[in-house]
């Protein structure tokens, strides 16, 4: 069982729901900060992620792309 690969999965969501769970029991400076910090830490890793990932299909659309024909000169 590839345990890795399922928290590499899920960590950033797992992150974002405690950091909004904690946030909203929070009462005091000490527990808001960190439920923040936990937000910030899934959201980064949401957002490096797919940037990742268009980056990776913008690369990789050029070959995919379709030929177009050029307009005929003259």
């Amino acid at each position: 069982m590839d345990l890795e690969f399922y928290w590499y999965e899920i960590s950033p969501f797992v992150y974002t729901v405690a950091g909004g769970f904690f946030l909203g029991r929070a009462d005091a400076a000490l527990p808001i900060m960190s439920a923040l910090l936990l937000l910030t830490a899934g959201g980064t890793i949401l957002f490096l992620r797919r940037t990742h990932a268009l980056r990776m299909r913008e690369l990789d659309a050029p070959s995919r792309a379709p030929v177009r024909p050029t307009p005929a000169k003259g």
